[in-house]
């Protein structure tokens, strides 16, 4: 608890994470039941979460260029306060009447450009305000409380949705924004990294992005797991509102309690991790993590049962925090504070290869059906995995304590 017990800066970026959590889960959950129950349709339930992954994909090396110019605390600050009118915008929209289903995709568009920026900024201020040595502790509390309030988020939106509707639900959000925009502007600690200079152009930074990660194998190994991760597991999720609302015939508060599984293992296996985490383990962590995410995957898309299908989300989450825990932290670990903002840019694009993975599996769910749909994602992501694992063996090898906080170069 040493990182968390005197490190008040550090605090700030966990409970701002904590709470951007609970307001994307809670209005993903929400408005993913809202949408079905106008449309009836698995597709246009998945675009809710595609269109908030779109940004990432379409802005993600630009989002970290832009960081790389500015200083991350007023760019953040600048984001919380687009989000804060956003959110005070949908209140209004809810209020005035019925929500058409475009104006809940631009909402979760919306959503998405602000997501752009978490990457690059905050997890950089946090490779700022804790020692490389700490790292792997910090990222499992961060993990702890994002992914964690993962099952909270949901059943808030579940419950929010059935009981206040939709003005309720966003009421909350903009209540959350609120908070860590007050949190941020507390956030005291000098950067490491210097701002580049203005005179260098977007493009020539981006472009030294995409250099710096195809010099590092294990950079690039890792970012491949990401894009694994989000083709073929992260989409996963989105069903949960159709599995439940079409096949177990479940309401929506209900349909809230059983996506909460997946943050109950989170939190859980956060918290094993604090246990049994090992510098030298980093690495296969962060690929049986997903590998595990991937098995338990297969078996929430063919339980029969409310409970196996609640257990087998549990399992899910377990791998995922494993997987988020490690994900920026192999990163830090294995690359300079000078250049770490077009690394997460580069993250972010990762991150958005999701904008695909929704797609498809839209597209086979409602072709295929939900089951058929969830069992070629989960296939096909085991299969990806062991493929980069055989080309990129260095992803499997023992994480070394590579401290280049204040290095030049990486």
């Amino acid at each position: 608890m040493s990182v968390l017990g005197s490190n008040r800066d550090f605090q700030r970026l966990l409970a701002i994470g904590a709470l951007q959590s609970i307001a994307r889960w809670l209005e993903l959950l929400a408005l993913g039941v809202y949408v079905f129950d106008v449309t009836r349709s698995p597709l246009v339930v998945t675009l809710v979460t595609l269109v908030k992954l779109a940004p990432l994909a379409l802005f993600g090396p630009l989002g970290g260029a832009l960081t790389s110019r500015w200083r991350l605390r007023s760019l953040y600050l600048a984001g919380l306060g687009f989000m804060i009118f956003t959110t005070l915008a949908a209140v209004l929209l809810s209020l005035a009447g019925d929500v058409k289903v475009w104006q809940v995709l631009l909402i979760s568009f919306l959503g998405g450009v602000f997501w752009v920026l978490d990457f690059p900024i905050r997890r950089s201020m946090i490779g700022d305000v804790v020692p490389a040595n700490s790292l792997g502790q910090a990222m499992a509390f961060d993990t702890i409380a994002n992914n964690g309030t993962r099952a909270l988020g949901p059943v808030l939106g579940g419950v929010l949705l059935q009981y206040t509707g939709l003005p309720g639900m966003f009421l909350l959000t903009l209540l959350l924004y609120t908070l860590c925009f007050l949190l941020c502007c507390g956030f005291t600690a000098t950067e490491k990294r210097a701002v580049a200079d203005s005179e260098r152009g977007l493009l020539n930074q981006m472009q030294q992005g995409f250099q710096i990660v195809s010099a590092s194998p294990i950079i690039l190994a890792t970012l491949l797991v990401t894009v694994v991760y989000n083709l073929f597991a992260f989409p996963m999720l989105s069903l949960v509102p159709v599995l439940g609302r079409d096949e177990l015939r479940l309401s929506a508060s209900v349909i809230g309690m059983l996506a909460s599984m997946e943050g109950m293992g989170a939190l859980l296996g956060g918290l094993l991790f604090l246990w049994l985490g090992k510098m030298a383990w980093y690495r296969k962590i962060y690929v049986f993590g997903l590998a595990g995410f991937l098995l338990f995957g297969f078996v929430y898309a063919v339980g029969s049962s409310v409970w196996l299908i609640a257990l087998a989300l549990l399992v899910v989450g377990i791998g995922s925090a494993c997987f988020a825990a490690m994900q920026t932290t192999l990163l830090i670990l294995n690359s300079s504070a000078r250049h770490r903002s077009q690394v997460f840019g580069l993250l972010s694009l990762s991150i958005g290869t999701g904008l695909i993975g929704f797609t498809l599996i839209g597209l086979m769910a409602s072709e295929l059906g939900t089951r058929p749909a969830l069992i070629t994602s989960a296939v096909s992501g085991l299969l990806a995995l062991g493929w980069i694992c055989w080309r990129w063996p260095e992803i499997m090898g023992t994480q070394g304590n590579i401290d280049k906080c204040t290095a030049g170069g990486t």
